[in-house]
């Protein structure tokens, strides 16, 4: 038959055609609003749903609800969704736990319809779901701006500018009408975001004027849940050969295809009466699970994977490398993650998460950052890194100090690095960045903060120990004075001389002696 398109393969035609994956009854009922038809929601949070279908532990669809005012491509967007009957395909491509690659492919078909409510029969439709009988969940993934509180949102606007707002305007209907409370789960990566959610509807519910009735049944027949989601989610197929490669081995071109890695990891804040309630958790799915607590988790993520991009990522750039997957095959690159987080990281979180499950998720984050279908940027990475070196490597850092009474070399030596990367080669400060020469002549842009920017650009050319001396006391950088770290200062000074002189992958050998 060819190449066709998407909207060729209905329900009908992948059943005539003896479709051999897994598709949902057309006439299951809707139990699922879901604020965003983005990516990641598609691939990791319906690919859930979809998994309980097909296990035989429930039997649910879900509504993709279109959050922002949306322009034509909105509609055009809504559209085409409907126009392939809510199908699509996810491909799941990387390595898995043995470290093998995988690459596999199946269609979605959870999804029942895309709904975009600036259309007034699109938003009927939304509250018409929201008393709805068969309502069970509220999933969202505005991004981290979306969970905001907005003062211009009013009561009286038939759907408001903020998604708290929609949000509340959702519940009040279903508390009118007398219906139960849905668990509602927050995916936005913030902290506590189930809880900060419902924050803002009540301060909506406040200003509004609403019934306390209503605030009472928000907070004990609703479950707001803070949840952690983790998996990459790169998207479409970027490029336009393996696009085509792509289409041809499924045999059609579907325009809502999208790629995420087989790891997968959704932790959600309960108790055992909530897991009831949630169908992946019922399937037993893997990754996914309830806990008290879902803090130790974030930290896990936080420390491990992502101090570990940002332990080597401006590092490996000075040294010549361009992407994450090349770096897990440098023996230099490789070897100073690995003594980072096994004999520095992992160690402060001990007290509160199992070691063998710790060295379990670094070396998954490994397999994870070797990824043949992934090239991710090293420059990427490196956007507002003193920011993230702050939050993700920092705490590591002063744990491990007030632990030991010493200075961890590789954590102290990412902060030299750090330093270097926003100091090396000729600086100047431009609209997009401080335009930087890594030592091999590759010109490169370090993207921060303007206050970021303008203190390296005044430092830049500094002798190595007053950059150091300035750098580690500036409170707005850190939040302190890292001179109150004990050894640190000198070390870091030892190790940029090091770079200096002789590169960053000998200051990185340093660390493995």
């Amino acid at each position: 038959m060819g190449v066709v398109d998407m909207q060729q393969l209905s329900y009908e035609h992948l059943e005539e055609s003896g479709y051999a994956g897994y598709l949902a009854p057309r006439e299951t009922p809707e139990r699922v609003l879901q604020f965003g038809e983005g990516n990641f929601l598609r691939a990791f949070v319906d690919l859930y749903f979809n998994q309980a279908n097909e296990a035989g532990v429930w039997s649910g669809r879900v509504v993709l609800v279109q959050p922002r005012d949306a322009a034509r491509s909105g509609y055009a967007a809504r559209n085409q969704l409907n126009g392939q009957d809510g199908l699509y395909t996810v491909l799941v491509r990387g390595k898995g736990e043995d470290g093998k690659t995988v690459d596999t492919s199946g269609i979605v078909s959870c999804c029942s319809r895309c709904l975009n409510p600036s259309d007034p029969r699109d938003l009927a439709s939304v509250m018409e779901l929201a008393v709805s009988d068969d309502l069970e969940l509220i999933v969202s993934n505005t991004t981290e701006a979306g969970i905001t509180y907005d003062p211009s949102c009013t009561a009286d606007e038939p759907w408001p500018q903020s998604f708290p707002a929609k949000l509340a305007q959702v519940l009040h209907a279903r508390w009118k009408a007398q219906k139960s409370g849905p668990v509602i789960l927050s995916c936005e990566l913030i902290d506590h975001n189930g809880e900060e959610l419902l924050r803002i509807v009540e301060r909506h519910c406040a200003d509004w004027g609403w019934e306390t009735e209503f605030v009472d049944w928000l907070e004990h027949a609703c479950a707001f849940c803070t949840t952690l989601v983790d998996s990459i989610v790169p998207g479409r197929v970027r490029d336009p050969k393996e696009a085509a490669a792509v289409a041809e081995r499924l045999g059609y071109e579907d325009r809502f295809l999208t790629v995420r890695e087989p790891f997968q990891m959704w932790g959600i804040e309960g108790d055992e009466s909530l897991a009831e309630r949630l169908p992946f958790i019922k399937a037993g799915l893997p990754g996914a699970f309830v806990t008290p607590d879902v803090t130790p988790y974030k930290k896990r993520k936080v420390r491990i994977l992502n101090g570990a991009h940002t332990g080597f990522a401006p590092g490996a750039w000075l040294a010549g490398l361009d992407i994450v997957r090349d770096c897990m095959h440098d023996e230099v690159i490789r070897g100073f993650m690995d003594r980072m987080l096994e004999s520095e990281v992992i160690p402060a979180l001990s007290d509160e998460l199992d070691h063998n499950d710790l060295e379990k998720f670094a070396k998954a984050v490994a397999i994870r950052f070797d990824n043949p279908f992934i090239d991710h940027q090293l420059l990427s990475i490196c956007l507002n890194s003193c920011a993230k070196w702050r939050a993700r490597n920092l705490p590591s850092l002063e744990d491990y100090v007030a632990k030991n009474h010493e200075v961890p070399a590789c954590l102290a030596t990412s902060l030299a690095a750090l330093v270097a990367f926003y100091t090396t080669g000729t600086v100047s400060k431009e609209e997009d960045g401080l335009h930087l020469v890594r030592p091999d002549g590759t010109a490169y842009v370090a993207k921060d903060d303007e206050s970021v920017l303008s203190f390296f650009e005044e430092h830049a050319a500094d002798a190595d120990a007053d950059l150091v001396d300035a750098a580690m006391g500036e409170d707005g950088l850190w939040g302190h004075d890292l001179h109150e770290i004990a050894g640190l200062r000198d070390f870091v000074v030892e190790r940029l001389g090091i770079m200096r002189k002789e590169g960053v992958r000998a200051a990185f050998q340093a660390c493995l002696r």
